[in-house]
C-alpha cells in the first residue's frame, strides 16, 4: 500500500510531541538559540493551518515538517500516511518489464539489520560453505543508515533492474537486480570485453558485453539466438553508463514468453543518467521519451495510481510537469509522477531541489516512542568493521560494497545462516550465461515433494531448476536428472559436467536454490 488517509487530529497530536521534545532542549548558544526561535514560529503556522489544509501536503509542507522535527524523509511522509518503502514495489509491479535503474536507497533509516563483525579465515572461503561457517559473529540491532559509514558502500555504485520484456539479448537474466560500479573514461573508450556493462540508448538499456572499435561500439551475446542490431555509432547512439560487478535473481526464472528488442523510438532521449539533471521537468521529460508507453499502457497505470493515491492526474497535468512550470505537485502527485515514469524517488525530489541528507534525524518511531530528544539518539549505533581485515576486503572486492537490497529484504541475516551457501574457488554451474562461478551465494529452500526431472528437463537456461545436496562436508551443486531407480545432479546444463548420483533415501538432504547473487 502506497497510501493510507491519516486523521488531521493524528497528524497534529504526533506533531505537538515532536515539537515539545524540541522544546525541552534549551539553546546552548546564538545558532541554536535561532533554530528554536524558526521551529517555534513554525510549529504555529502548521499546527493552526492544517486543520484547514488539502487530504494531501504539499512537498513544501512536507518538507517544512521534517526539517522543524529532525524527521527523516521517510518519517515525515509516514507522518502524512505515505509508504515509502511501497514505491519499489510498485515500481516493479508496473515498470518490471523494462530495464531500469532502480531505487535502492533504504528510506526507512532506523530499520535493524545485521552486519557480520568477525569472519572465518580465508581458507573457509576456499570451499563451499555455509554462511553460519563463514560468519563467527554479527554486530546486531544496527540502524540500516550506518551502511553510508566508510567501508560499508561504495560511492558512485547504484542498482539496475532487468526487463522481464524488453531483455532479449541481454547478457544478465530478465527479472534480475544488479550491482553497477561507474568506470572510468578510460575504461569507457576501452571496455573490457569479458566484462558486462550497462549500456544507454535513447529507447532504453541493456546489460551487455561490449567492444568499441573506429568509432563504433559493438554488442555481443553469448545466447544463442540475437538477430538485432549490433553495431552502434559511439558515443553518440549509446553510452556506456557502468559495469555490472554483481547480479541477484529468484530461481527458477519464469519463462517470459513476450521477450522483445529495445522499442523502435521517433524522438529518443537524451545519453543523460538520472542524477545528471538539474530539473525536474527534465528528469521527468527524459524518461517519458526513453520509455515511450502505448497509450492503453498509459491509461492502466494512471487509473491504477489514482485509485492507489487519490492523484488525480491527467495526460495534461503530466506534460505540464514534465515542461516549464513554477508550480509544485502535491506529494501523492509526485509519487505518482516518479513511477509513471519510471524514475527514482530520490531522483524527483533531489531534482526539484528538495532533497536533504538524513543524516542526525530521527524516524518517526523513535520520535513518538522518545520521553527525550535524548532517546532518540540512542539508535545512532557505528558498526565496528568485521576482522580479519584481509578477508572483509577480498569480499568486498567481490561485490564492491554490502548490499543495501539486501538488508532491506534479510534485515536479520544471522537467521538464514544454515540456509545460505557460498560457492568455494573449486565450484561452478555451468551451462548458464553468466556461470554461476565460486564466489556466488545461493538461498536454499526445503522441497516439500520429490521433483520431477523430465518436468525440469523441459525448461532452458535459468529457468531450469537448480538443487544442492549436502553430504556430510561434501556440498554438490547442479541441475536434476533421472537415471533408472537412481537420481543425479549434473553440474553443467550442457554435456561434459560433473555427475554425482544419489538414491532416493537422500532426498532429505536436497535442497532447490531459491536466489542467488552472482560476482561478475
Amino acid at each position: 500500500m502506497l497510501y493510507r488517509p491519516v486523521l488531521r487530529t493524528e497528524i497534529i497530536g504526533a506533531l505537538a510531541h515532536m515539537y515539545d521534545l524540541h522544546r525541552r532542549v534549551n539553546p546552548s548558544n546564538e545558532r541554536e538559540l535561532r533554530v528554536y526561535e524558526r521551529r517555534e514560529a513554525a510549529a504555529r503556522d502548521l499546527l493552526s493551518n492544517l486543520p484547514r489544509t488539502n487530504e494531501h501536503p504539499t512537498l513544501k509542507t512536507l518538507l517544512e515538517v521534517a526539517e522543524t522535527c529532525s524527521l527523516t524523509l521517510e518519517g515525515a511522509h509516514k507522518l502524512f500516511g505515505y509508504n515509502l518503502g511501497g514505491i519499489q514495489e510498485y515500481d516493479l509491479r508496473l515498470n518490471g518489464s523494462r530495464t531500469h535503474i532502480f531505487e535502492s536507497y533504504p528510506f526507512e533509516r532506523d530499520l535493524f539489520i545485521d552486519l557480520p563483525l568477525r569472519l572465518a579465515p580465508n581458507e573457509a572461503f576456499r570451499v563451499d560453505a555455509l554462511l553460519r561457517e563463514l560468519v563467527l559473529e554479527w554486530q546486531t540491532d544496527i540502524p540500516i543508515r550506518a551502511l553510508e559509514e566508510k567501508g560499508w558502500e561504495q560511492p558512485g555504485a547504484f542498482y539496475v533492474h532487468v526487463g522481464t520484456e524488453d531483455s532479449l539479448g541481454s547478457s544478465i537474466p530478465p527479472g534480475a537486480m544488479a550491482l553497477v560500479e561507474p568506470v572510468s573514461k578510460e575504461e569507457a573508450l576501452r571496455p573490457n570485453p569479458r566484462g558486462i556493462y550497462l549500456l544507454q540508448f535513447g529507447n532504453g538499456y541493456r546489460c551487455s558485453h561490449c567492444v568499441v572499435t573506429h568509432g563504433k561500439l559493438r554488442l555481443f551475446s553469448s545466447g544463442r539466438v540475437y538477430l538485432g542490431r549490433e553495431e552502434f555509432a559511439y558515443p553518440g547512439a549509446v553510452r556506456i553508463a557502468g559495469r555490472i560487478r554483481m547480479f541477484a535473481i529468484s530461481l527458477p526464472v519464469p519463462e517470459y514468453p513476450f521477450r522483445y528488442l529495445l522499442p523502435e523510438c521517433q524522438t529518443c532521449a537524451d545519453l543523460i543518467l538520472p542524477w545528471e539533471h538539474r530539473t525536474r521537468a527534465r528528469l521527468l521529460a527524459t524518461k517519458h521519451k526513453r520509455f515511450k508507453r502505448p497509450k492503453e499502457e498509459e491509461g492502466f497505470i494512471r487509473n491504477f495510481l489514482k485509485a492507489e493515491l487519490n492523484a488525480k492526474l491527467s495526460g495534461r497535468t503530466e506534460r505540464r510537469y514534465r515542461g516549464r512550470t513554477s508550480s509544485e505537485p502535491h506529494v501523492n502527485a509526485l509519487i505518482h509522477l516518479t513511477i509513471a515514469h519510471v524514475a527514482r524517488y530520490t531522483d524527483s525530489l533531489r531534482t526539484g531541489g528538495s532533497w536533504f541528507s538524513d543524516k542526525g534525524r530521527f524516524s518517526l518511531e523513535s520520535l513518538l516512542n522518545a520521553s527525550r530528544l535524548e532517546d532518540a539518539l540512542l539508535l545512532h549505533r557505528i558498526p565496528d568493521p568485521p576482522t580479519p581485515g584481509d578477508v572483509w576486503n577480498a569480499r568486498r572486492h567481490e561485490f564492491i560494497e554490502w548490499p543495501p537490497l539486501l538488508s532491506v529484504k534479510f534485515s536479520q541475516l544471522r537467521q538464514w545462516d544454515d540456509r545460505i551457501l557460498r560457492l568455494g574457488e573449486d565450484s561452478a554451474i555451468g551451462g548458464l550465461d553468466p556461470t554461476i562461478g565460486s564466489g556466488s551465494w545461493m538461498l536454499l529452500e526445503k522441497i516439500p515433494k520429490i521433483p520431477d526431472p523430465r518436468s525440469d528437463g523441459r525448461k532452458l537456461g535459468w529457468s531450469r531448476p537448480l538443487y544442492v545436496l549436502r553430504r556430510g562436508l561434501q556440498t554438490f551443486c547442479g541441475f536434476l536428472e533421472r537415471e533408472g531407480d537412481q537420481y543425479a545432479l549434473l553440474s553443467n546444463n550442457d554435456s561434459g559436467g560433473v555427475k554425482v548420483a544419489f538414491c532416493a533415501d537422500e532426498f532429505p538432504s536436497l535442497r532447490r536454490v531459491a536466489r542467488v547473487a552472482v560476482p561478475v
